[in-house]
């Protein structure tokens, strides 16, 4: 039968609900040292060194890849252009009325 309660990454002795987790996660990180989330779940956290064993082996993944072929990336992701907001202005309205005249 399948635990309903889970240990907190950051303190083995917090034991609470697995409904729970993601809210004691976010309070228990901010007593601790950091650790790395999993990319899968972010209720995974361990150190930056056991996160590439982790990585490969998370029940998480098999459940979101379960042909055990993460997707290939077909492009790489780029930085957006940011909005001039000079261009959005009503100044640069020029049927803008303008009322302190």
């Amino acid at each position: 039968m399948d635990d309903p309660f889970i240990s907190c990454p950051y303190d083995h002795s917090h034991r609470l609900p697995r409904s729970r987790i993601q809210a004691h996660i976010v309070r228990c990180q901010e007593k601790h040292p950091p650790l790395t989330a999993c990319p899968y779940n972010a209720t995974h956290r361990l150190p930056q060194a056991d996160m590439k064993i982790h990585v490969t082996q998370c029940p998480s993944r098999t459940e979101m890849f379960p042909e055990d072929k993460p997707p290939k990336v077909v492009a790489h992701l780029i930085t957006p252009r940011p909005i001039l907001q000079r261009e959005y202005l009503p100044e640069t309205d020029p049927n803008h009325e303008t009322w302190d005249d």
